[in-house]
């Protein structure tokens, strides 16, 4: 099914002009609502999808109608832009973190997988909102928001395949493993929690980031097999 084609209510617009003043002045009650509109959001963009979700759709969770929406978000790019920003924000700097850091590629590798899979727990379900929807496959509207997080997902890759080359070339990873493929299999193991991964489960995000890191890692093999 295609996307949903949805109308945007920019600055020039009345609801527009409301809404960047009330931005502006940041009041409690404003961040507060806008608080209970990305929860909805939420919501209605893990049951329907990015793509088919509409901004009726998340007026009808709130209770409201679509210009009380708008007051808060000029489109749904914008909306879900919200939603992911921050999470995927304090992932980049995280593996960038471990990328800059001195000390065992191994030790900095499992470290970066445990972080990325506590953060699907802290953030949920906004981060698998983002992997769910794989972002970069959506016609690029060419909006700032757009560009930000195509650029976040570009950090976080380069910066992982640093750890990567580095455990290669240090010798604590094997000679023929390639690097890229490192990269894609962590990214593949982790990103795959969004099908499966429900806070307050057996275990903890950390934990289960963890046991990824061990077992790609270390392998499947028992000691002396």
């Amino acid at each position: 099914m295609g996307a949903v084609s949805e109308p945007v209510a920019d600055e020039s617009s009345g609801i527009g002009r409301r809404r960047a003043l009330a931005r502006r002045e940041g009041s409690a009650r404003w961040l507060e609502r806008r608080t209970q509109v990305l929860a909805a959001a939420a919501q209605v963009f893990r049951t329907k999808g990015y793509q088919v979700a509409s901004i009726s759709d998340i007026a009808a969770v709130l209770g409201s109608d679509r210009a009380n929406v708008y007051y808060y978000f000029a489109s749904k790019q914008e909306i879900f832009h919200a939603l992911v920003r921050q999470a995927v924000e304090a992932n980049v700097a995280d593996v960038e973190a471990a990328a800059a850091a001195r000390g065992s590629p191994t030790e900095r590798l499992v470290g970066v997988i445990s972080s990325l899979a506590a953060s699907y727990e802290r953030h949920y379900p906004y981060l698998h909102l983002y992997v769910q929807e794989d972002m970069r496959r959506l016609a690029d509207d060419g909006t700032d928001a757009e560009r930000h997080l195509r650029d976040c997902s570009d950090r976080y890759e380069t910066a992982l395949l640093k750890i990567a080359r580095e455990g290669v070339e240090s010798g604590e990873f094997r000679s023929e493993i390639d690097p890229q493929m490192l990269k894609f299999a962590v990214l593949g193991a982790v990103n795959w929690m969004h099908r499966w991964f429900v806070p307050g489960g057996r275990l903890a995000g950390a934990e289960v980031g963890r046991a990824f890191g061990d077992t790609l890692l270390r392998g499947f093999a028992a000691p002396g097999r």
